[in-house]
């Protein structure tokens, strides 16, 4: 009897393989045969599953967006209002310095491509243009201050929750000192201090 391989699977191996390497050497070291070498197969079997280097970082692209997806899905899981969906949200994004550097450090490595590479800057766009809508939302239903403007108001909490992500994964801060420096931020636009 044949063996049954479960292609999907193999694919978001030998993707994962590349966003380890994009992680540690960047996205120019991303090559098949670096990326056979990381995922621990043939050549063969990637140009199997990517038949180019650009269809290998477009996957990879893909798969950071639905790790990152699923982290703050699973931090939303018990959120009990929009204010803390919010939170849980910001959190989620801040605390990937700790939980999943790759991905942080995988996401630097694509945001440097996409300054030179029109492809690149299309998917990382439209990920962050969706991320800053919900957020937009978000601030929308929760915010209680006067005057506050949603949209101007995500940039700064999706600023600042990368920005406290780097220092968490820098050793700046730990998770705790950063989540504080998010309530400060969400107390601001009138987000209660206990959610």
């Amino acid at each position: 009897m044949p063996k049954q391989v479960d292609h999907a699977a193999r694919r978001a191996e030998i993707a994962h393989a590349a966003l380890r390497l994009c992680a540690r050497d960047g996205l120019a070291s991303v090559s098949i045969g670096r990326v056979a070498q990381e995922a621990g197969v043939s050549k063969g079997l990637v140009q199997h599953y990517f038949a180019a280097k650009a269809d290998l970082l477009r996957a990879s692209a893909h798969l950071l967006r639905q790790e990152i997806e699923r982290h703050v899905r699973a931090a939303l899981r018990d959120a009990d209002s929009p204010a803390d969906t919010l939170r849980r949200t910001l959190l989620a994004v801040v605390e990937l310095g700790a939980r999943d550097p790759v991905l942080l450090l995988a996401g630097h490595a694509f945001l440097a491509r996409a300054v030179a590479d029109p492809d690149v800057r299309g998917l990382y766009r439209a990920g962050g243009d969706a991320v800053h809508r919900e957020i937009t939302a978000l601030v929308a239903a929760t915010a209680s201050e006067p005057g506050v403007d949603a949209g101007a108001e995500a940039h700064v909490l999706l600023g600042l929750a990368r920005g406290l992500a780097d220092g968490v994964l820098v050793g700046e801060l730990g998770v705790a000192e950063a989540a504080a420096v998010l309530d400060h931020q969400l107390g601001r636009i009138g987000l209660p201090a206990d959610l």
